[in-house]
């Protein structure tokens, strides 16, 4: 079932092995760089929690009792303590950047490597995979979830380890300077931890269902963008505003309460932390040493223990938070994975091969074919058609048309039956031979960004110039052309704006003589053109379809009457075959269409 522009993904969220195991595939070339940045990480969560005990002897040895240290007079320690500091910052400032620098670098080269495996996966896809998904969900897919993706690896992930070793390094010194007073802090800091978890817990399931509502949004504005005719056509203006403001409202709603949670956090943290300092301060001064070993305790052991719990409960939140953010970029993964690793389903069989030069001799063999289960488009559908005959499908809409040249050029395949071109089974040889041999015009030309030479060039990029002018020639397409400000070289816009259906069609024909196939489909090729457009279309078929095999599916008399044989296709298959004058004189079902005036 297609899944719609308003349909919420799955909120599947959990830590996915399956993808974490897949992006390890990915950062097996960058292995050296992470390497490095782990070894640096190590120095750099050392040498970050050096300032305090600094702090402590400054404090003890130099400003209190001026004693010095290790032999040395208070005047030299303190030059020497206030150098090391110094040291211990500079180092941090290096360290921080070498790390960000060397893991960005890496953590965007890993995603441009997902990205690009994605890409070329979706190109390889079949039509029934995109058909049942809006095309802005799978650019979501692609553009935010990776973005997301490249900052988790890019930070989250290093930070991750590195607050990590912090906190285990913390609670190390904090031991070390005073184990009674350590308990202390660690009897605060567990429920902290506690409610940090839960906390972020939440947070992440208000994420997730943002998400789903960001993807929704993008997915209708994608949509909207793509029939933006059809919306003005129809005043659909209003209308379409009000359902993008539900949309938007309720990606907004989504959004404003992950706020609420998220703003919670550093007021809850703040509280943990002021609750362990007065617990600290209690047992200093309330309880003294009688109870807690105090009694050796200095004022630079306090002012460093304090300043270690102020640099305990920041890395506690973010552990948490990047918890989970690092498993829900393996959740966006996963679904990226899925456009990555989808299989196609029109695919080249092992034992494949290319289908050489073909005489273009078609034939169906007991086709039977549904895109939905237990809803037959075709059933039992068999023609014969000899090299160089022109076919001519009409019909009703949905009787089966396109489906018939759909399946020739393998866009899908049959549940039951077979298709041979001069005898071979299409599913035998080659998907990039066999659609090499044969030419698709659809309706809908579309037009590529670009110039017009490149759009007639686009199926064959190693055509020359001189190639594509004679294309352009021979269906009359140079006409129009040439009066454009730079001929050839005129820049095209996306979709083709700015040139007339009737000229993107001409562009369309140019690129399929292109490539000179030796069986035509021609899909509509004439609808919503204009007469003179029309007549350039027909001047050119009488050259382009001379000793080629055809399929044309048209609503317009004029396009089929010279065809070989004209088929009107419904109820799953053939209804009436022949030639337009022997349908005519039958009176049939054919007839009907003609006296309508629908053809």
């Amino acid at each position: 079932m297609r899944n719609r522009y308003f349909e919420d993904e799955q909120l599947v969220y959990k830590f996915s092995t399956k993808a974490f195991k897949k992006t390890l595939s990915f950062a097996r070339p960058y292995r050296k760089t992470i390497a490095i940045v782990f070894v640096f990480m190590a120095i750099f969560a050392f040498v970050a929690l050096a300032p305090p005990m600094i702090t402590r002897f400054l404090i003890d040895y130099v400003i209190t009792t001026q004693d010095g240290f290790l032999g040395l007079e208070a005047v030299q320690t303190a030059i020497i303590l206030i150098a090391v500091l110094m040291l211990v910052y500079a180092s941090d400032i290096i360290f921080t950047f070498l790390n960000q620098r060397l893991m960005l670098q890496t953590g965007h080269k890993m995603v441009h490597d997902i990205r690009h495996n994605t890409f070329k996966n979706l190109q390889k896809l079949s039509f029934d995979f995109f058909d049942s998904r809006p095309a802005g969900k799978i650019l979501v897919r692609l553009t935010n979830y990776l973005d997301e993706v490249a900052e988790v690896f890019a930070r989250a992930i290093l930070a991750f380890i590195i607050d990590g070793a912090r906190v285990v390094m913390i609670m190390v010194w904090l031991f070390i300077l005073h184990p009674q007073l350590a308990l202390v802090v660690l009897a605060c800091t567990l429920p902290m931890a506690v409610s940090v978890y839960f906390l972020r817990r939440g947070l992440a399931k208000r994420w997730r269902i943002c998400r789903n509502k960001i993807s929704n949004r993008t997915a209708y504005i994608a949509e909207s963008i793509q029939g933006s005719f059809v919306s003005r056509s129809f005043n659909r203006n209003s209308l379409n505003n009000e359902i993008y403001k539900d949309v938007n409202a309720q990606n907004y709603r989504s959004w404003m309460r992950v706020i609420h949670v998220h703003e919670f956090f550093h007021p809850a943290l703040d509280g943990f932390f002021w609750l362990g300092m007065i617990a600290v301060y209690s047992v200093i001064i309330v309880f003294g040493g009688r109870f807690f070993g105090l009694e050796g305790i200095t004022l630079g052991i306090i002012v460093s223990f304090i300043a270690y719990m102020g640099m305990f409960s920041q890395p506690l939140n973010n552990i948490a938070m990047y918890m989970q953010r690092i498993t829900s970029a393996m959740t966006n993964l996963e679904r990226v994975y899925e456009l990555g690793e989808t299989p196609s389903s029109i695919y080249d069989e092992k034992d494949a091969s290319d289908m050489q030069e073909v005489d273009g001799e078609v034939k169906f063999e007991n086709i039977s074919f549904f895109y939905e289960k237990g809803v037959p488009v075709l059933e039992n559908f068999s023609l014969d058609v000899e090299r160089g005959k022109m076919i001519a499908l009409v019909g009703p809409t949905g009787g089966g048309k396109t489906t018939i040249v759909s399946l020739l050029s393998r866009f899908y395949d049959p549940q039951e039956g077979r298709i041979l071109i001069d005898g071979n089974d299409i599913k035998k040889v080659k998907l990039h031979s066999l659609r090499t041999q044969v030419g698709v015009m659809m309706q809908d030309a579309f037009i590529f960004s670009g110039t017009i030479l490149e759009n007639i060039r686009y199926a064959r990029p190693d055509a020359t110039r001189e190639e594509c002018i004679r294309a352009a020639e021979s269906v009359y397409a140079n006409e129009f052309i040439e009066k454009l400000e730079k001929s050839y070289d005129t820049e095209t816009k996306e979709g083709g704006g700015g040139i007339s259906s009737g000229e993107k069609q001409l562009l369309s024909l140019a690129r399929l003589i292109l490539c000179d196939p030796k069986i035509l489909i021609l899909d509509e090729a004439t609808a919503n053109i204009d007469t003179q457009t029309e007549d350039k279309i027909k001047k050119a078929l009488d050259t382009v379809l001379k000793g080629r095999t055809s399929f044309v599916v048209a609503h317009r008399l004029s396009t089929i009457k010279k065809a070989d044989a004209i088929l009107y296709i419904d109820n799953l298959g053939i209804q009436e075959a022949g030639t337009h004058d022997s349908l005519m004189q039958k009176q049939g079902l054919y007839y009907t269409l003609v006296q309508k005036g629908t053809l």
